[in-house]
């Protein structure tokens, strides 16, 4: 089996530098590539193609527009926010963007090492002392401002489909994507939708319109 190729973004030389030299003593990781900002973190992701990518949100650049990007160019690619914050607006942000997981710089290498396993497997992962933290602030849109959760267009395209009874692996051919990223959106929209499986999402998602009241079971715009 081909080891899992992970590049580490952190504007922290100390930092950046021990994870290199961590992972790469660890069996089963290839490390292929390191940066400090934003900007490398796209070009990294873009050259090298890394199976998993570990960005620092503090750093120069906006990282959440970084990550955005490389979920939309690169959706195979597991993304883990590895930082030093633990509010919870800005792990709920990161998750919006497209990261796979959020993982305080606190924790120990087991802990990142089950992150990286958990994302890999298709599971959206947050620090255990954040977790239900986060779960929650999900489960509450109005808290947030919103009367009602706010989806992204990719998760709309997603429950439309859902709602056509296609499976995550009619779903992922259909965007162009991995099953595992169907894994990753379908967690999100439990969350969101305060739904404990995949028909409680469908019976969720029946009952909500987008802002613009457009429907997703008769709107094609969204999938062109």
């Amino acid at each position: 089996m081909a080891p899992t190729s992970i590049a580490f973004i952190d504007d922290h030389p100390v930092l950046r530098e021990g994870l290199v030299s961590l992972f790469s003593k660890f069996e089963g990781y290839a490390v292929v590539g390191s940066g400090a900002s934003a900007a490398d973190a796209l070009a990294i992701a873009t050259e090298k193609q890394p199976d998993v990518l570990l960005i620092d949100l503090q750093m120069p650049g906006n990282a959440l527009d970084s990550i955005a990007r490389i979920r939309m160019k690169s959706p195979s690619i597991i993304i883990i926010a590895f930082t030093a914050s633990d509010r919870i607006d800005h792990a709920i942000n990161a998750l919006e963007a497209g990261a796979n997981g959020y993982v305080l710089k606190g924790s120990t290498a087991g802990e990142l090492t089950a992150a990286i396993n958990s994302t890999m497997q298709g599971e959206t992962f947050v620090t255990p002392s954040l977790a239900s933290k986060v779960i929650a602030a999900l489960r509450l849109p109005a808290a947030r401002g919103s009367a009602n959760p706010h989806l992204s267009i990719r998760e709309e395209q997603i429950v439309k489909l859902l709602l056509k009874g296609c499976t995550n692996k009619a779903i992922a051919a259909r965007l162009s994507i991995s099953e595992k990223t169907v894994k990753h959106y379908m967690t999100l929209l439990m969350q969101k939708l305060d739904a404990r499986n995949r028909l409680e999402v469908v019976l969720a998602a029946q009952k909500l319109a987008d802002p613009s009241g457009r429907d997703w079971r008769r709107s094609d715009d969204t999938m062109n």
